[in-house]
């Protein structure tokens, strides 16, 4: 990826993870005030103060983009575990917060093209069949007021297929936004050969017209000038 989009892609990225968190921020409030005890307060802000807190770091170090290109690299593979850390505070399998797993995968294919997006998509599956299988083994069993436990887990039939539901969705969204990335790159790449075709014949031409020895001038319909050598 060149410097620049390297740069401008780094931008949007931290900024979009400032929005999510301002948003994920209030919404916690939001539960908060409408049901007490439905979120695990100090976790949940602890996440999202942590989410903060490496924002500004990347913005810091946002200026060295260029001679650290492994950046996006870090600050997704950061997104994806802190991703799996508000799946595990707020009921782990029957949290809703998976679908959050969507938004770094969606982040690496405008980022890293189609093997950046399905590499982030395979780690966030890794991630999120560790923390389903740590918690029917009773590892978050007695975290007190960090996690938010279910009344009762769902049966293993029922966990199997909302694992294999969501594994499914994070490859294909790793995939198709790979793929129309890709294709998007490829687009503005041909735009870009276009318009440096068409400079180069508007230059050519205008060569050809200063060179002739009599003169020529060009009008419109109306009879305006249009060009003169």
């Amino acid at each position: 990826m060149p410097p620049s989009e390297r740069r401008r892609g780094l931008v949007w990225l931290i900024a979009g993870r400032a929005v999510i968190s301002t948003l994920l921020l209030g919404s916690g409030v939001l539960i908060q005030l409408n049901s007490p005890g439905a979120l695990p307060v100090g976790a949940y802000y602890f996440l999202i103060g942590l989410t903060f807190f490496f924002t500004a770091l990347y913005a810091a170090a946002l200026p060295k983009a260029d001679q650290w290109p492994w950046q996006a690299d870090v600050q997704l593979s950061a997104d994806t575990i802190i991703v799996s850390g508000f799946i595990i505070v707020t009921g782990g399998i029957t949290s809703y917060f998976s679908l959050l797993y969507v938004l770094p995968i969606i982040a690496a294919g405008s980022l890293m093209r189609r093997r950046g997006a399905l590499t982030v998509a395979t780690f966030s599956v890794l991630l999120y069949v560790a923390l389903v299988l740590l918690q029917y083994q009773g590892h978050f069993d007695g975290a007190g007021p960090w996690i938010v436990a279910p009344p009762a887990l769902p049966p293993a039939r029922v966990a199997l297929y909302l694992v294999g539901i969501n594994a499914f969705s994070f490859l294909a969204v790793g995939a198709l936004s790979g793929s129309l990335a890709e294709r998007l790159r490829a687009a503005r790449a041909r735009l870009d050969r276009a318009s440096t075709e068409i400079a180069n014949l508007q230059a050519f031409n205008q060569d050809i017209i200063n060179s002739l020895t009599s003169g020529l001038l060009t009008t419109d319909i109306n009879g305006r000038i249009l060009s003169l050598n």
